[in-house]
């Protein structure tokens, strides 16, 4: 008995020792570059700065006030732009860290929204609604993501299933704010929609991002059958570069928006049955029975960019960032 106890000790001691010396052998990180601790930090402050200006400013001095709030967060931190944009750089160059840092950022926003709702500015005006009520924010997924062109990492899908507050001639707006990163290279993402309804049929949508800011999608409403899910994606295309220059978009403050239909008095319908609503023009409707197929055999997308693009008129341009990194739009 007392040579089995022995032999379990020295096992659990041998177990120890192996995790210690496998532990010891994982490479840290540089001493000239941002340690990962701080460098969540610093990212988490950049992008809620940056969802500030953006949201607070209009189109014409959200550049100033994003070149303003990315220049105070580096001095809070006490970090130069040098050292930042290099720090940045080896990150992305080590996906398995970069992953970990923006993984703990996606879950800190997650968790202050879950807190707080909201913050402030024109993507959330809808956070003071239930999800029960005539207008309401009826989004349940994350509400941060980022994105590379890496094919293990390059889209974002989502799947929202109608319960039964869905009401039949329910419209929906679909938000969020990106914010693009990149050294070289086209910026270019998709953001597509799939409506469902009980009748099945589908109606499609979907918009290019090409510049940081707000993108929203509007979806018309039907009355001729309730919803049933809402499904889609954003996805970031790599296009014609195939360098390993630092590109990443990061996405939060998603909202999808539901609002009930009006009272039936002030209801105007087409032809087809669809309401008619005021700045519903750009939105795009297809028809599609799916009952003898899974696909998609007639859809029409209308790839309009509707992302706020950003530019300073002010009278004094903002300091222009010295570094190859493009923090902003």
């Amino acid at each position: 008995m007392m040579t089995r106890k022995k032999n379990h000790r020295f096992l659990y001691s041998f177990i120890a020792f192996l995790s210690i010396v496998f532990a010891s052998c994982v490479p840290s990180v540089p001493g000239k570059y941002i340690q990962p601790d701080e460098m969540e930090d610093i990212l988490y402050d950049y992008h809620l700065t940056q969802a500030i200006a953006g949201n607070e400013h209009n189109s014409d001095t959200s550049a100033y006030f994003k070149n303003a709030y990315y220049y105070s967060v580096l001095k809070k931190h006490g970090v130069s732009e040098a050292d930042f944009d290099s720090s940045l750089v080896y990150y992305y160059t080590n996906a398995k860290r970069l992953h970990d840092i923006y993984r703990n950022i996606t879950e800190r926003m997650n968790n202050e929204a879950m807190a707080y709702g909201a913050s402030s500015g024109v993507l959330n005006q809808y956070s003071q609604y239930k999800s029960d009520g005539d207008t309401a924010n009826v989004w349940t997924e994350a509400v941060a993501s980022w994105l590379t062109p890496d094919k293990t990492r390059n889209r974002f899908d989502f799947e929202i299933t109608a319960d039964t507050t869905y009401m039949l001639g329910d419209s929906f707006m679909f938000n969020f704010m990106s914010t693009f990163m990149y050294q070289s290279g086209t910026k270019d993402a998709t953001a597509y929609i799939s409506v469902s309804y009980e009748n099945d049929s589908i109606d499609t949508y979907s918009r290019r991002v090409t510049v940081s800011g707000l993108t929203q999608i509007r979806m018309r409403a039907n009355t001729k059958s309730k919803v049933k899910g809402i499904t889609g994606f954003i996805y970031l295309n790599r296009g014609n570069d195939d360098s390993k220059t630092l590109k990443l978009l990061f996405i939060d403050q998603i909202q999808l928006i539901r609002f009930h239909p009006e009272k039936k008095d002030d209801i105007k319908t087409d032809n087809q049955g669809l309401i008619i609503r005021e700045n519903s023009a750009d939105s795009v409707r297809s028809n599609v029975n799916i009952s003898k197929t899974n696909k998609i055999t007639s859809t029409k997308l209308n790839n309009k960019t509707s992302s706020t693009p950003v530019k300073s008129t002010l009278g004094t341009q903002p300091q222009k960032l010295k570094g190859n990194i493009q923090p902003l739009n």
